[in-house]
């Protein structure tokens, strides 16, 4: 069942509030706060952003490259997405738990 509020359709974040709250980040999101690169933010989808990829807080230093992937166009209703790690930049002093 769809999430309403005054009879309105709004996203559905809880999933994404546990995901932070576990620890992982957004990889597009913390690339576009880093370097205000609007393309960070592109849609994945037909109509919103609807994919994302998450790493855990040790790798967030690590990131160094995000793109959307949309050719062939119209190969999918969901476009991929490549994203780069520089491993050697890996926080490995203060290393992830579960919470």
């Amino acid at each position: 069942m769809p999430s309403e509020v005054g009879g309105e359709l709004v996203p559905e974040r809880r999933v994404t509030e546990m995901l932070v709250h576990s620890g992982y980040v957004d990889v597009a999101a913390h690339l576009h706060q880093t370097t205000g690169d609007p393309a960070c933010l592109r849609r994945t989808g037909n109509d919103d952003r609807i994919d994302q990829t998450w790493v855990s807080e040790p790798l967030t230093p690590a990131i160094v490259g995000y793109e959307v992937l949309d050719t062939p166009a119209g190969a999918s209703d969901h476009h991929g997405q490549a994203v780069r790690l520089d491993l050697d930049r890996v926080e490995t002093t203060s290393l992830w738990t579960y919470r």
